[in-house]
């Protein structure tokens, strides 16, 4: 069998196999041409206006081939061509349509894929009073465009990948070639590179293939909802990965103290900035430690209270049937439930059901004797602090381990609340983020780098994070 006939062959092989082509017969003076094209994902439109209505066109008064249509009839931009019939396949899943004629050896791919999508939306997660309102969406070339509108830099490099051998997910990762350290990029590029999986949905997928370790608690991968603190990041030297159908980018390498980081600390004052990283790291705490801390000084250790405030808190506990370390497991774990409740009912009723809920259960477990009034301020106060990180999943771990610190507590005291506490701070000193220690600059103590993480200045902060061992080190 010759080389043309193959590609009515693989036709007619589509056709059987019923896996959704369709096809476009079109008879010109000297040849016959077929088109290829799936409907659900392709822009019909585009098709009729820029590769039938030409073809036909021009067709009556010329002979054409393959190579004229290419060269001089049709108007897509996005146009190749291949001679393997094998690969026909992978070109319409791509969303694009084949044109060929049974007299010709090789087809042309022209790219008229339409795929639905939301427009660009003011973000969700990392909401800002003074940033930009634009965010990263579901596709993959309208992220690509927010970055390129910010950074016009001929140093700015996109690498493209395909992930998934089901999905063929479009992977970017993004970088600036002059500033950043050359090992992390080839470091993410062979990570990227060595995912061998059926499909990435989202890049989360992607995040747990790129981890250093998949069971170290604390993230080493941070998201990024908007495009200017996208941006930012990849100035300073870091890597973006943005993954086709996700609206979340990740940045890498990030540390523990960039996770209280917000895009609004660099855009106002000074003195705001420091005022806001303060209260973030004693939110943090707080949601850490309080419950636990409760309950080492209720249960063990109330005489380090003044007196009134012992008697205060002995006749407020005493219809409580449990002691204070069953109060709070309780009283967490409820509000542990609230919380993943008011996330997962519809926007309009979600927030209402958990500031309700919370009053009522409250309310209610105080008027029962259940618990005391001020582990239902305590544990308030704990949730409403989980929430001021603008990065949330660095408050993930944070939820998990005030139980461990409960436990602990419970059953040592104020000397297992030590223990706990510094478990963790150990546990954190151990970790490594692309070789980078992952709580930089504290330790390695950099003096410069803490100083411009406070202040969030750009005056101040001349020289990118010396943790990052970039390339070119001077910002200004």
């Amino acid at each position: 069998m010759n080389e043309k006939s193959k590609f009515i062959e693989k036709m007619e092989e589509f056709k059987d196999s019923n896996v959704g082509i369709s096809t476009r017969r079109l008879s010109i003076m000297n040849m016959e041409v077929f088109i290829l094209y799936i409907q659900h994902i392709t822009d019909k439109e585009s098709m009729s206006n820029n590769i039938i209505k030409p073809i036909l066109q021009n067709g009556r008064n010329e002979i054409l081939s393959i190579d004229k249509i290419l060269d001089s009839v049709i108007y897509i931009d996005d146009i190749s061509t291949d001679h393997d019939e094998n690969n026909m396949l992978d070109h319409l899943l791509e969303g694009a349509s084949i044109i060929f004629s049974p007299n010709e050896e090789k087809y042309i791919t022209a790219n008229t894929l339409k795929v639905e999508k939301r427009g660009i939306e003011p973000p969700v997660i990392d909401t800002t009073l003074r940033g930009s309102k634009d965010s990263f969406t579901e596709n993959f070339d309208d992220n690509i465009s927010l970055i390129r509108y910010r950074i016009k830099d001929k140093d700015l490099r996109i690498d493209n990948f395909t992930i998934g051998k089901r999905t063929k997910t479009n992977v970017g990762l993004i970088y600036m070639e002059d500033i950043t350290n050359k090992k992390d990029v080839n470091e993410v590029k062979e990570k990227l590179e060595a995912i061998d999986i059926d499909g990435v949905l989202e890049s989360g997928y992607v995040q747990k293939f790129i981890l250093n370790n998949s069971f170290n608690l604390f993230p080493q991968v941070g998201i990024v909802e908007r495009s200017d603190t996208a941006c930012a990041n990849i100035l300073d030297g870091k890597i973006i990965v943005i993954v086709e159908g996700s609206n979340l980018a990740l940045v890498m390498p990030k540390t523990f103290i960039e996770f209280l980081d917000v895009g609004d600390d660099h855009y106002d004052n000074m003195y705001l900035a420091i005022f806001s990283k303060v209260l973030r790291t004693i939110a943090l705490i707080i949601s850490l430690t309080a419950s636990s801390l409760y309950v080492a000084i209720v249960s063990f250790h109330p005489d380090i209270l003044p007196p009134q405030y012992i008697l205060a808190i002995a006749s407020s506990r005493v219809t409580v049937p449990f002691n204070a370390f069953i109060e709070a497991t309780l009283m967490e774990f409820t509000a542990e439930i609230l919380r993943e409740a008011s996330i997962r009912l519809p926007k309009q009723i979600g927030p209402a059901i958990g500031i309700v809920g919370a009053i009522v259960i409250g309310q209610a477990a105080v008027a029962a004797g259940l618990v005391s009034p001020l582990m239902v301020i305590i544990v308030a106060l704990s949730v409403m602090c989980s929430f001021v990180a603008p990065d949330y999943t660095i408050m993930n771990p944070i939820r998990i381990l005030k139980f461990f610190m409960i436990l602990i507590t419970g059953i040592f005291g104020l000397f297992g609340f030590v223990m706990g506490f510094t478990l963790i701070t150990i546990n954190l000193c151990s970790i490594t983020t692309f070789g980078i220690p992952y709580v930089a600059p504290l330790s390695p103590f950099n003096f410069t780098d803490l100083k411009n993480y406070i202040f969030s200045d750009i005056n101040l902060a001349k020289k990118r994070p010396k943790y990052l061992n970039t390339q070119d080190k001077t910002r200004q």
